[in-house]
């Protein structure tokens, strides 16, 4: 027990560390894609080319973090993450903007796909979902002062100084991973050939595939809206500066850690699909309470109310782990990140290039709109999703 804790916490110390610096320029991301005399539909890409590039690398990060080791591969990202960040601050074309992106994706693919998969692997059994909300929680709550501190750099340094302090916490994170040890507790069983038919057999399991559809409408909602409309909206409409966005992405996040530790608990009890349906159904709400606020302290309380929906999730992870075909983890937890992945790249792109298309100087509502639609429609199918958590607990309470 004290090993796989020990094991967790330092992976959500590493991750955390990753995830700060993601946080900390996303105040900032869009309009420093526009500092480049760029459309606003042009913006998102900026967002989208960081996720694409993670499309294609994390199921061939799975395969490798299986064949050579997860500390192996996590370093190698981490690299590249440090490369990326400081590349796209030092950036002085839109066009090696976008390069700095891509191999920032790189990097996250490795690092992230290697890292969760390490952390589904000690955290099998009936407590699943409470250790890897555990560590959901934790890696999120380096997404609390993340937008804060990236938006007051941004105001007093400009709009590049983000870029350079998430290449900081990415040496931090680097040195600090070195030490990690791959235990007993996190064995190699999967390390063989890249086998496409393990592929297929993931791709074709229906009940893994259609859970993973929440996650891609998860992280459509959290880099479309969170990361690229809530700026824009705040920008352009409501005229707030960098450091204020960064404290009201700051609200959201510190809602989403609040409540993702006790839904994760709840997950285990209930079930994973109840509390996920309710946050498809209660984060489609509030994206579309987001355009009718006027006021920063209006719409700041629309953002805590959203990152309280967002923490229903729990872990996310904990589902798809749970109807993952045996044996091939690895892989399953490659498709997991290219789900969620697509879902960040279809995002910005879709939010962006329906605001270019709606409104000229402001954003309207209808860009909104669409990822509200997508997370009722999500939330529906996950009716028919199948639910072994659940079942277990029934059948525990059965036995006592």
């Amino acid at each position: 027990m004290k090993q796989r804790l020990s094991v967790i916490l330092n992976l959500s110390v590493v991750s955390g560390c990753v995830i700060l610096g993601v946080s900390i320029i996303s105040p900032v991301l869009p309009q420093y894609a526009l500092s480049f005399s760029i459309s606003v539909a042009l913006a998102g890409w900026a967002i989208s080319a960081f996720a694409l590039a993670r499309v294609v690398t994390d199921i061939p990060a799975g395969l490798l973090a299986d064949r050579f080791g997860r500390k192996k591969i996590m370093i190698l990202g981490l690299v590249l993450i440090i490369l990326s960040a400081t590349g796209a601050g030092l950036a002085d074309t839109y066009a090696w903007l976008i390069f700095a992106r891509v191999v920032g994706g790189i990097g996250s693919a490795l690092y992230m796909t290697a890292g969760i998969t390490w952390v589904v692997q000690v955290t099998s059994g009936k407590a699943r979902g409470r250790y890897m909300s555990l560590y959901t929680g934790l890696v999120l709550a380096g997404t609390i002062f993340g937008p804060t501190i990236g938006g007051y750099a941004a105001a007093r340094f400009g709009l590049n100084a983000p870029f350079f302090a998430w290449a900081a916490l990415g040496i931090a994170g680097l040195i600090a991973t070195i030490p990690l040890k791959e235990t007993a507790d996190s064995p190699q069983t999967e390390r063989s050939k890249m086998r496409v038919k393990d592929l297929l057999s993931v791709l074709s399991n229906r009940s893994f595939m259609l859970v993973n559809c929440a996650v891609l409408a998860l992280f459509f909602l959290r880099i479309g809206v969170r990361s690229t409309l809530v700026p824009l909206y705040a920008s352009l409409n409501l005229g707030l500066s960098e450091d204020r966005i960064g404290i009201l992405l700051t609200v959201a996040a510190v809602a989403t850690v609040a409540c993702t530790f006790p839904a994760g608990w709840l997950s285990d009890r209930v079930g994973r699909k109840r509390p996920v349906m309710a946050c498809l159904f209660l984060s489609g709400i509030a994206v579309l309470l987001i355009p009718s606020q006027g006021s920063l302290a209006g719409l700041m309380g629309i953002m805590a109310f959203y990152g309280l929906a967002t923490g229903l999730q729990g872990s996310m992870a904990a589902w798809p782990a749970d109807v993952a075909p045996k044996g091939k983890l690895g892989t399953s937890m490659g498709v997991y990140r290219v789900m969620g992945d697509i879902g960040m790249v279809l995002g910005p792109i879709t939010a962006t290039y329906i605001a270019g298309y709606t409104g000229d100087l402001t954003v309207t509502f209808m860009p909104f709109l669409a990822p509200a639609l997508l997370a009722f429609v999500v939330g529906v199918l996950m009716i028919w999703a199948k639910d072994p958590a659940r079942r277990r607990h029934a059948e525990e309470y059965t036995v006592e």
